[in-house]
């Protein structure tokens, strides 16, 4: 089985730019942005990551402002945060999994690809591609602990001692590639003669599909002020939670009985002391996140209604609308700025 997987391997492995520099460094910063996120969207990002902040020194002197923007689009922003702070904590990244999983963002998968591809240790870096051949190879259909376990024990078994992270790398592209969740290419599986899924002659049922998630529906209203010099008002969100230390228009959820402008009223009261301005339905968004769908109600409210900002202020702005683009925001807040321009007739 091992040397099959790896001549498969050495012969169609995916081409990826973190797989051309394996540096502990490379190696941990692809593996953090590949977490919930495809392999060719991570790829631009990776290439131009590595080009502006190419080693530890670099990055521990960057502007985390800066980080964030570069990181735009890719979600999970928590991600980026933790990486900047991880960076502050070493001089260099550990080689050992107890002084890995201390530094944040980094947990047993991310800690087990750093040191089985970067320092060639046997760590298996157990994703849902690897938990998915493995409960094919075993035949598998139940996802219960014991199981999961069986199959970590099992794919460690058969990692090799030479070649740990080509062998964690074959299996995860092996999944991604040709035992994909639905419609697995059996015919060209070079483990297909030991599968006891395909040979049962339905590898797609093997395992089970998890549950899908409910995705729960919320409802919020912002406000786009657009002063006379056409400079736009934005707020950064805090450090910690859901897309922290990013740039959106003031605004929030909307409560239980309010309406959209009644809740953007109350919001404003709230968030920057500014009470019942002029007020303009602009229109409305649907956006998905990862734990919710999201209706937001765009408002715009023109003139700057004695909103004033302190020197040392560093949550809210006024911005030009074409320098928009140097503060790092939510995809949501995209789709409002294009509903503003349509609004404006930009």
């Amino acid at each position: 089985m091992v040397s099959d997987i790896l001549i498969w391997f050495d012969k169609n492995k995916k081409l990826f730019p973190w797989r051309k520099n394996r540096s502990p460094y490379t190696v941990w910063i692809s593996e953090i942005m590949l977490q919930q996120t495809q392999a060719k969207t991570v790829e631009p990002y990776f290439k131009n990551w590595v080009k502006k902040y190419p080693n530890l020194n670099s990055l521990k002197r960057a502007n985390i402002n800066q980080l964030i923007k570069n990181w735009e689009g890719l979600g999970y922003y928590s991600r980026c945060q933790n990486i900047f702070k991880a960076s502050r904590l070493v001089k260099e990244i550990p080689d050992n999994f107890e002084d890995l999983i201390k530094l944040p963002g980094i947990g047993d998968y991310t800690a087990s690809a750093i040191l089985s591809i970067a320092y060639n240790k046997k760590y298996l870096s157990l994703d849902t591609n690897l938990i998915r051949v493995g409960a094919r190879l075993l035949g598998i259909k139940n996802r219960s602990t014991n199981n999961i376990k069986r199959i970590k024990n099992f794919l460690e078994n058969h990692q090799p001692e030479d070649r740990p992270g080509d062998y964690n790398e074959a299996m995860m592209d092996l999944g991604r590639e040709v035992c994909k969740i639905k419609n697995p290419h059996c015919n060209i599986c070079p483990l297909k003669q030991v599968c006891k899924a395909q040979l049962s002659g339905n590898p797609a049922a093997y395992p089970q599909k998890a549950n899908p998630k409910k995705l729960k529906k919320v409802s919020a209203s912002v406000c786009c002020f657009v002063d006379k010099n056409q400079k736009i008002l934005i707020q950064k969100r805090e450090n910690t939670g859901l897309l922290a230390g990013l740039w959106e228009f003031p605004g929030g959820k909307i409560e239980s009985g309010e309406t959209p402008k009644e809740a953007i009223i109350r919001e404003l009261e709230e968030e920057i002391k500014v009470k019942n301005p002029p007020l303009e339905f602009c229109g409305k968004i649907n956006h998905v996140y990862s734990s919710y769908r999201a209706t937001i109600f765009v408002f715009i409210s023109k003139g700057s209604h004695q909103i004033t900002i302190r020197k040392n202020n560093k949550k809210l702005q006024w911005v030009l609308r074409k320098n928009i683009i140097n503060f790092a925001m939510p995809k949501a807040n995209h789709k409002m700025i294009k509903l503003l321009d349509d609004y404006l007739g930009d």
